[in-house]
Order: structure tokens, then sequence, then C-alpha cells
């Protein structure tokens, strides 16, 4: 059954920008069904851009590639890390300014266009010196750099990518070069690209949104960047990033997906937050439509979370509780009462849940997260959970209600370790 267009994920947002490599195309082949996808939502007559990183490339180039692909891009629908540098650089008032410049045409031709003169050689002084993706630099390049930065010169990253994935591995990216830079002066480059907010705020300022909805592949890129600028998020699952990396991040995204396609569905979005005590039950509710217990939820409301509405009536459409056990040195967490509603199953709710109450556990302290499970252990073990023998398990938890009373004997007990942080951290 096909969703409401009108209720579709991509209808919610003024604009929708994307990222390329891993979301639209992998290398030179297009992802299957992003092209039909980006059509399907064409229709809706919402901007979107197309959001890069790499600084070496024109938007030409970069929708001349797209367009090459399958998918309708022109080129004022691309924001580069090297136009989000020359608009972020025109903004600070240095749009006369002098710029010795580590990079490719795409940063180049994208600084003068806005009146900055480029320096070559060995100039003996600049206003800026400006390092983006070069796979001509060398040795002297860098040097020349270093001294400049030295005297004086203000010091710009057109993105912080340590690495530039190419087909026989990882080769060295802008973040590489700049790293060499500010390791010999010591001072701290400017940042334009993806996470940082420049490149949002030149895609904000390019279609006038407010609302926009960023879809990428990469939680520390993609997800960050929008976490950090109050916007909503979806993460596909066709690049970068894998099921069990949800559970290890800081930023959840607001909606997580195989593929562009859940931008045409009814998808709501997951805003996990504490459950109120007036939803209990609600929650029971929800708890047995899934067909889990519902005893003692209200006295679980402090350690759950729910992804509802601020509308009672509505209920919520997801559910989790992460029940702390045991004390001090010896506390552990368990996982329990993971629920979503049934029209919203298989969507990323439930794995954004889990993520969620993951989360709470890092920020605890806590090392690990049990569960038991009699029917979806393989939806767990997808998320990076190893069964366990119960004999096994921290007494903690093994002599908890829920693992001697609630949890029948077949029920299957999963583990997962955590890279813990404290609360202060």
């Amino acid at each position: 059954m096909e969703d409401d267009p009108k209720a579709a994920v991509a209808a919610r947002y003024d604009a929708l920008f994307f990222d390329l490599d891993g979301v639209l195309y992998r290398g030179d082949q297009a992802i299957a069904g992003a092209a039909e996808a980006l059509a399907a939502i064409g229709e809706f007559g919402i901007p979107r851009l197309f959001l890069s990183n790499n600084s070496s490339r024109t938007p030409d180039e970069v929708a001349a590639k797209l367009t090459g692909l399958g998918f309708e891009a022109r080129p004022r629908d691309v924001v580069t890390s090297a136009l989000a540098t020359a608009s972020f650089l025109e903004r600070e008032g240095q749009a006369d300014a002098t710029a010795y410049v580590i990079g490719e045409q795409g940063i180049r031709e994208a600084l003068g266009s806005v009146g900055i003169q480029i320096l070559d050689g060995d100039p003996a002084r600049t206003d800026l010196v400006v390092i983006g993706l070069d796979r001509s630099v060398d040795y002297g390049k860098l040097r020349t750099a270093s001294l400049l930065v030295e005297r004086g010169a203000r010091l710009v990253a057109t993105n912080a990518d340590p690495s530039l994935p190419a087909p026989d591995g990882l080769w060295p990216g802008a973040g590489a070069l700049v790293a060499a830079v500010a390791a010999t002066t010591g001072v701290t480059p400017v940042v334009i690209g993806k996470p940082a907010r420049p490149m949002f705020e030149a895609a904000a300022e390019a279609t006038g949104a407010r609302r926009p909805l960023v879809v990428g592949d990469r939680l520390d890129t993609d997800i960050r960047g929008a976490d950090a600028m109050g916007w909503d998020s979806l993460l596909v699952l066709t690049g970068a990033t894998r099921p069990p990396d949800l559970l290890t991040a800081d930023e959840t995204p607001t909606y997580v997906a195989a593929g562009l396609s859940a931008l045409t569905t009814a998808v709501p979005p997951a805003r996990f937050r504490p459950a109120w005590p007036e939803e209990a039950g609600a929650i029971e509710d929800l708890l047995r439509s899934a067909g889990l217990s519902a005893d003692g939820v209200r006295s679980r409301i402090p350690s759950t979370i729910v992804s509802a509405s601020d509308d009672l009536n509505a209920g919520p459409d997801a559910t989790a509780c992460l029940e702390v056990v045991g004390v001090q040195s010896t506390a552990e967490a368990i996982l329990r009462s993971v629920a979503v509603r049934k029209e919203h199953r298989g969507t990323g709710l439930g794995t954004l849940a889990v993520a969620s109450a993951v989360r709470e556990a890092r920020r605890l302290g806590l090392g690990a997260v049990t569960l038991f499970t009699v029917s979806a252990s393989v939806f767990f073990e997808h998320l990076g959970f190893r069964r366990a023998a119960r004999d096994e398990l921290p007494e903690a938890v093994r002599t908890s209600r829920h693992a001697t009373e609630e949890c029948a004997q077949s029920a299957v007990p999963m583990r997962l370790k955590l890279r813990s942080r404290t609360a202060q951290d």
C-alpha cells in the first residue's frame, strides 16, 4: 500500500540536503533505486541540494557526474566545500584578501569567484592559507603554507576529512594535509566542510531553508552536522555506516533506512525522550500488542523512553526500557520492553529505540547491556549483540528479578559490550 504523499517524510521539510558518495553512488556506480527515489521526490516540488566535502571538483563537474549516473542535477543544485569556503570568507569580509592555496580547480575557482587573489610560488606573506584536497601536493607546498601561517596568515580548511575513499583503498584527504600544517605551526584551522556549520549555513542560505532534512551515510559528518544545527536527519545504510555503529555514536538520526525510498513513505520521526507517568497505560497497550509483558510498567516509567508526539491520545510510536541493576561498580544495564507500533515495524524505529537506550547506558558509564529475547535474536545480532550463557552473566543481571522471574527460561540472553564513558565526560 502506498503512503499518502502529503504524509511522506520528504513532504515534512522545506529543503532536502543530500550527501553524495554512499548515498547516491559508490565510486562510479549509482546505488540501486537512488535515481528512482530522487525522481519520485522531485514531484513534491521541494528544493534540494547536493552537498560535497570534496573541494577539488567544481559544481559543473559534480552535476555532470550525477547526470551521467541517471540523476537530474544542475550546477546550481550543488554546494561543495569549496563554494562554502568562498561564501564564508566573503561573509567574513575577506573577499579582497590574498590567499595561498593548496588545492585543485574547485577551490581555486570558488575563491576567485568572490574576488580573492590567489598567490602562487613562494610569497613572503598572505592573508589566508586555504587547504583542500590536492593530489599533486609536495613537501614544498606544505613548507610554504606552514611558513605563511607562522607569519600570520589565517589557516582555513575546506574540510577535515582525513581520508579519501579510492578504488584501491584510502588516500590522504584534505584533513591529512591540513593536519601537517596545523601540527607544524600549532595553529587550529577554521574548518568549513561537514560536520562544521559553515557548510550547512551555505546550503540554508542557498535555499532559504529553515527546516531542512539532511540525508547522509556517515554519522560523524552528515548526522553530527545536522544535530549541531538542530536539524532532522536521515541515515541511509548504503554507504559507510553499519547498524552496530548506531550503538556507539553520540548522535542519533531522526530516521534510519536501507535507502532513499524511505523519503516517500510515512515513517514517523524518532524523537526519543523520557516517558511521562500519564503515558503508562499507552505503553502497556503497546507492549501487549507486540506480545510482550506489560507487568511493572508503571514502576519502571523513570527508566523508560518513548518516541511520541505531544498528543497523549495518539500513544507512543516506540518504546524501550533501560533497567539498571546492581550498585556502583557492579551496576549493569538490562534492556527490556523494546516495542514499536505494528504499522511502523520495519521502519528503523526499533533500531533507534535500542540506540537511544544504549546511548544512555554509555552516558551512565556502564560497560555492557544485557537483554533476554525469545523471538528477536536475529534483530539484536544485527545491531551487534552476541548470545551469552546464563551462567556467564554478571551476578547483578543473573540474579535480577527480570532474569529469574520475568523471563522464560527459553529466552536467549544477549550482551553488548560498550566503550563506556562517565556521566561527566
